[in-house]
């Protein structure tokens, strides 16, 4: 089999997952393979594979494990990361095969790695890894197959798709199909509605000159809200700045809006007021709908809520027909510049009651 490095989509692919399954071989030739975590990583310029041995229970001290002695006698591994799908058409796997060095802890290069890992997984950042060893793959050489011919798109189980969504800021110019932003809006119809009436529309404008035509007509609007927050006028000015590019720069910004014409109709104001903010909370859903369905898709997308402070303006622009109202934009497009992610609360701190 020739040797290749990995391309970009193949590392964009593996870094996208959450687990593989690494294979040694012992000096008598026998072959081991255990599941890991990992991280996409970098050494001079070329790409490695970084895989800690944490504090996870194990048997044995973590210098004793099989797969570390497996590697001192014979550095050859391989990294195996696929998908399975009831719909075959979707079955895919990436294999990164390299020679693999067992990183000393405290090691800068050690650091280097627990820090790739901390910004993959949650788990790795209140767990003590200041002692734990590393385990580096370079030399890196890629095998792969995709029964759709191509990587684009991410690990689509649910656990990963939900803590690999992101907000992004920066995109790339590249385009996005429009049959990814279709299915995404399709599968936002598929979100709770008070009484199935789905009181949401969205509007998609991948025109440049409208979504420049847009940040514009928009600006104002931002100017004065960041004024009334007391900025002062350099940050004003780089905060309304980074606000217009990401609408300029992201190839598809899709508009949701509240439309509430087919709510049921109440003779008492409560509960209309009610049936309002159910359509209010059930636009939430639609729009994590979409967002998901992107992320999964191999792009990326953020949510804004500036279209709450001026409707009229977005809509009026984008000559959105009576009854139609903008409440968030979501540029669409690829990821030029990953963003920083803030920790979520532990599951304890979230629940304040269990009965």
């Amino acid at each position: 089999m020739t040797k290749r490095p990995p391309a970009q989509d193949e590392l964009d692919y593996v870094q996208s997952h959450r687990s593989g399954h690494l294979a040694t071989v012992t000096s008598g030739g026998q072959p081991l393979v255990v599941p890991c975590c990992f991280a996409i990583a970098e050494r001079d310029g070329r790409p490695t594979v970084v895989s800690v041995l944490d504090t996870k229970p194990k048997s044995v001290d973590v210098k004793q494990l099989a797969r570390v002695r497996n590697i001192e006698a014979n550095p050859c591994v391989c990294l195996t990361v696929d998908d399975y799908s009831e719909s075959w058409d979707r079955l895919r796997f990436v294999q990164l095969r390299g020679s693999a060095t067992v990183l000393e802890a405290g090691s800068t290069a050690t650091v280097y790695a627990i820090e790739r890992l901390r910004e993959k997984y949650a788990q790795y950042r209140d767990m003590p890894l200041e002692h734990a060893p590393v385990i580096e793959i370079g030399e890196l050489s890629a095998f792969s197959w995709s029964a759709a011919g191509t990587f684009d798109g991410r690990a689509d189980d649910l656990d990963s798709v939900i803590r690999g969504r992101r907000s992004v800021r920066a995109f790339l110019s590249d385009p996005v199909p429009g049959d990814v932003i279709r299915r995404s809006i399709e599968a936002a119809g598929w979100a709770p509605s008070p009484h199935g009436r789905q009181p949401w529309r969205f509007a998609v404008v991948e025109d440049a000159d409208r979504r420049r035509g847009l940040a514009d007509a928009m600006a104002s609007t931002w100017d004065e809200q960041l004024r009334m927050d007391g900025q002062e006028e350099k940050i004003i000015r780089i905060r309304l700045e980074k606000s217009r590019q990401r609408l300029i720069e992201a190839p598809v910004l899709v508009v949701p809006c509240l439309y509430l014409a087919d709510l049921d109709v109440y003779p008492d104001p409560d509960r209309q007021e009610a049936e309002r903010i159910m359509a209010i909370q059930s636009i939430g859903s639609a729009i994590q709908n979409f967002l998901l369905t992107i992320y999964a898709s191999g792009f990326d997308a953020g949510w804004m809520c500036a279209p709450l402070f001026c409707p009229e303006i977005v809509a009026g622009y984008l000559g959105l027909a009576e009854g139609l109202i903008p409440h968030a934009l979501l540029p669409v497009g690829r990821v030029a510049k990953d963003p920083v992610r803030r920790p979520r609360l532990p599951v304890d701190d979230l629940i304040v009651q269990w009965q």
